[in-house]
């Protein structure tokens, strides 16, 4: 009786496996022979070819390609850091319960692959309500270059609902930009960038629009416009007054081509929104400078605005309040030092503490700002230097929670920051 030898080889193992078999032996038996050895060589492959996520520190060396640059962070309502990071192809989601030391294994948001569209101006954003519902947005090349998705998790971040797109007319026109609000009753807001109004591209300009978005039915109310003529490419700030209204605080291209701020008030009653102007640098310039303004509104309903400006008035960051819901401002003040290209600037108001942070670079290092008034905005105390990188440094902004104010600053190659500000 002859004999044939089977010679099996596994990639990346060192070991052959030599199975005797006989001739004139049970074709049955050779076949559920090779398939005992062959079938687990190739289930490892399998498992060796998945991503294995695990916790990480500041630094996102557990990331699949490396973390990002343009990260967003909230509070949920149990004092936990929340976080949401873009890489190249994908979105992802992860949280901090000792304020930012460490982080949980990340969690995929888009579960098939995407060309992820983010920039300083153009970040994913998130949120938490009172319940504990996650809330992300953030854009990618969908039918259009830029279309604007929304998830939610209503399970502490396990899982994540099919992202979707945000706008009703996603298929047929570019959104961007997209910005968070959460007003007083805690219902969620999200505001963008809508191209779909326009009509001649030689003439610059988005429309804003708005919805609302529901943690257990999803979208709650029909996209609305808010208003024509919005600089292409700066974020919008948003808040809410004490009669619960939204208040955005965006640049605007006004005549002649001038790109100054004004404020939006959107009314209940489906009420046409109010807009007005309100700062008057003279900035003319055909192009967007990318450089979005920020907003706070304290309990007393004073409003807080910073911006950024290379006017023919005034050049620098500028800060200012208002006493009547935005009728009248004080005179700016400038902040920052002029030479360092002060830029990117955030604004937090509670009760008289207002403070502001900001980033600066002298040529070699980028040093993160802040700046306290303990007499809502009347006068402030000197500015301080809390942080320094050496690296491309993200904007820095402000979030509070029952332990404090924090600046939350990120650096794709030295890591994240949470930094306490007393």
């Amino acid at each position: 009786m002859t004999e044939t030898t089977i010679h099996l080889f596994a990639v990346g193992f060192k070991s052959r496996f030599s199975v005797r078999l006989f001739k004139h032996g049970s074709q049955l038996l050779k076949c559920m022979l090779l398939t005992c050895l062959v079938l687990p060589l190739i289930s490892s492959c399998n498992l060796t070819n998945q991503v294995r996520l695990s916790t990480g520190t500041t630094n996102y060396s557990h990331y699949p390609d490396g973390g990002g640059l343009y990260v967003s962070a909230a509070f949920g309502p149990d004092g936990r850091l929340w976080r949401v990071v873009p890489e190249k192809h994908f979105i992802y989601v992860d949280v901090s319960s000792d304020l930012g030391k460490t982080f949980s294994a990340p969690v995929r948001i888009n579960k098939e692959s995407q060309q992820i569209k983010v920039s300083g101006e153009n970040r994913p954003g998130i949120v938490v309500d009172r319940l504990g519902h996650i809330y992300i947005i953030y854009a990618a090349e969908s039918n259009q270059p830029s279309t604007i998705f929304y998830s939610v998790s209503k399970d502490e971040g396990r899982n994540f609902s099919a992202p979707a797109p945000l706008s009703d007319n996603a298929a047929d026109a570019n959104t961007f930009q997209g910005r968070f609000g959460v007003d007083r009753k805690d219902k969620v807001f999200v505001f963008w960038h809508d191209e779909r109004n326009r009509t001649d591209w030689r003439q610059a300009g988005n429309a804003i629009y708005f919805t609302t978005i529901d943690g257990n039915t999803g979208l709650s109310t029909p996209a609305r416009k808010v208003s024509d003529t919005l600089c292409d490419c700066c974020r919008i700030a948003t808040a809410f007054d004490k009669a619960n209204q939204a208040v955005l605080f965006t640049r605007f291209i006004y005549p002649v081509g001038i790109r100054d701020h004004g404020l939006l008030k959107i009314q209940a009653d489906n009420k046409e929104p109010l807009s007005w102007r309100v700062t008057f640098d003279n900035w003319v310039i055909e192009g967007c400078p990318e450089h979005g303004p920020a907003l706070a509104i304290s309990e007393d309903d004073r409003y807080h605005i910073a911006w950024f400006t290379q006017g023919s008035v005034r050049q620098g960051l500028f800060y200012a309040y208002s006493t009547d819901e935005g009728q009248h401002f004080s005179n700016p003040l400038a902040f920052g030092e002029l030479k360092n290209l002060p830029s990117h600037p955030d604004i937090l108001a509670q009760g008289q503490h207002i403070i502001l942070t900001w980033t600066e670079f002298d040529g070699k290092q980028t040093q993160l700002k802040v700046m306290h008034s303990n007499d809502a905005g009347v006068t402030w105390l000197p500015a301080k230097s809390i942080g320094r990188l050496n690296s491309e440094a993200d904007f820095p902004f402000l979030l509070n929670n029952k332990q404090g104010v924090f600046v939350s600053w990120n650096s794709k190659i030295d890591g994240y920051q949470l930094i306490h500000v007393n």
